[in-house]
């Protein structure tokens, strides 16, 4: 871990500062804005080939460009008539609990791309197929039993807080779970399930060192909502290393998970005015308790996942408010890869128009660009449930779209065998911007026995 030589987000690097805001946690990894929502029912409609809007083609701002995901051709090929692949999405909308529309919407068009200009895998096309859960576990669980029963190889998450639902039912038909946000245990435990991803665990352990070691943090105080997985999934993660770096005095707060009132909560973590406060939430907790923080003119160094580094929550309650803060995010904010190039030009050609650039959405894009290239290793006449899951299995150090390489042995996080890229970076909001504070936080050797 490089903790100095501080790096400002310019103009240029926004998008891919963007694309890291990908920090995950239980209530979710979303910018909040204004966007579609999905149909009443529980399916939307499928997606297959997708007609490109004006403007160029993405291959062709990219001819035969070198990314993450694979290698473009030199011109867009559209996919061929071939049986379709089904790939089926779970995500969670339409209920006040939380919706994500802006993950199914970023998946789609990953599936318009690839189908249109990167000829779908080896000439097959992608057959898209988004479900709809809301917060119900029999929904999610109904969900699971409709991409199966429609041959999907693979499902890929989007925020499904009810997957103890669907895991089941996947796991009986040995239907792989590739990519998602994972929030409860059943995803992070899983042997069907893979994650590019560090989720809460990831984020809390390289919180808690850093606290430790760079900031020399002898009294933290640890915030998390009062919900078995992010307990046991995410707070004791980052107890534990605190705990190794010799910090002892910690101070757990938990608070009710659909709670906006921070006052109470912020007002016991600063009682015995710690050096640092970790906060396990995201969403709707980001904007009030960075300001509740301000207003107590608490002057401990505030830790929040990257969700809250939104820019749209500092112009709701202004840069003071936000100043300081340090977020973990899962991509360099340094420069403008192609990854992010393309990710950018992608969706102004096939995403929805009410679809903002800086969201959540980056990170189902990212797991529909790593299952082409995962499905492209098969082999498009090959791929099926059971090559996919022999060769995601056996990934080690596998570029990853947008992130850092994955591992997809069961040993990156003790306990967690699904998370396959738990690696982090944290940047600091400063001068109206982020500023990267450290390189790749190697969370998998920090938790090595």
């Amino acid at each position: 871990m490089n903790a100095g030589g501080r790096h400002r987000l310019t103009a240029g690097a926004a998008v891919l500062g963007a694309l890291a805001l990908v920090a995950l946690t239980l209530t979710g990894c979303v910018e909040k804005t204004e966007v579609v929502q999905a149909p009443s029912d529980t399916t939307a409609a499928p997606s297959q080939a997708g007609s490109a809007t004006d403007g160029p083609t993405v291959v062709s701002q990219f001819p035969g460009a070198q990314t993450s995901a694979g290698t473009f051709p030199e011109a867009p090929v559209a996919a061929g008539s071939a049986d379709p692949i089904v790939v089926g999405m779970i995500n969670q909308e339409n209920t006040p609990l939380g919706s994500f529309p802006e993950l199914r919407l970023a998946a789609d068009a990953a599936v318009q791309f690839i189908n249109a200009e990167l000829g779908g895998v080896d000439g097959r096309p992608i057959q898209f197929e988004p479900c709809i859960t809301t917060f119900s576990v029999e929904k999610s669980q109904a969900c699971a039993q409709d991409l199966v029963q429609k041959g999907a190889v693979a499902v890929t998450n989007g925020i499904d807080i009810s997957s103890n639902g669907s895991i089941p039912i996947l796991e009986q038909n040995q239907v792989p779970m590739i990519g998602g946000v994972p929030v409860n245990n059943d995803e992070m435990q899983s042997p069907i399930s893979f994650q590019f991803s560090g989720g809460s665990p990831g984020a809390m352990v390289a919180f808690a060192n850093y606290a430790a070691t760079v900031q020399h943090a002898h009294k933290v105080a640890m915030i998390y909502g009062d919900y078995a997985s992010i307990k046991e999934a995410a707070l004791d993660y980052g107890v534990a290393e605190l705990q190794r770096q010799g910090v002892t005095d910690i101070t757990e707060v938990p608070y009710p998970i659909t709670s906006t009132d921070f006052l109470p909560v912020l007002t016991k973590a600063n009682e015995n005015h710690p050096d640092a406060i970790i906060l396990v939430a995201a969403d709707t907790a980001c904007a009030p308790a960075m300001k509740t923080a301000k207003d107590l003119g608490i002057t401990a160094t505030m830790y929040l996942v990257g969700s809250c580094a939104a820019p749209t929550i500092a112009e709701e309650i202004g840069e003071d408010a936000v100043a300081g803060r340090i977020f973990n995010v899962e991509g360099p904010i340094t420069g403008a890869d192609v990854d992010t190039k393309v990710y950018g030009a992608a969706l102004a050609k096939y995403g929805d128009p009410d679809l903002p650039l800086a969201s959540a959405g980056t990170v189902s894009f990212r797991n529909i660009m790593n299952l082409w290239s995962l499905m492209k290793q098969v082999g498009g006449d090959k791929v099926s449930k059971e090559t996919l899951l022999a060769t995601v299995r056996a990934a080690r150090d596998h570029p990853s779209f947008g992130g850092h390489p994955y591992t997809c042995d069961g040993q990156q996080v003790p306990n967690l065998p699904a998370l396959c890229a738990p690696q982090q970076i944290l940047v600091v909001h400063e001068d109206g911007g982020l500023q990267q504070l450290t390189d790749w936080i190697d969370v998998p050797a920090l938790l090595a026995p």
